[in-house]
């Protein structure tokens, strides 16, 4: 038994949803920000992940938000 005592099978999709939910949501914000979405693989490496959150949280964001 694994994470919340579920089967193995279990814990691996629950991992694998929350990973592409937060990866497709950081696409779309350096997609915002005018960015290559590809940009998002970097956040999979360890010690660059933090170094790239910084870099776009004090990076100017040059595409103007819509408002829907």
């Amino acid at each position: 038994m694994g994470f919340l005592n579920l089967p193995e099978w279990a814990t691996y999709l629950i991992e694998g949803v929350l990973l592409f939910a937060g990866l497709s949501s950081a696409a779309v914000v350096l997609t915002r920000t005018g960015r290559s979405p590809y940009w998002v693989f970097l956040l999979l490496l360890p010690i660059v992940n933090v170094l790239v959150v910084w870099y776009l949280a004090f990076a100017a964001w040059s595409a103007p938000l819509k408002k829907s």
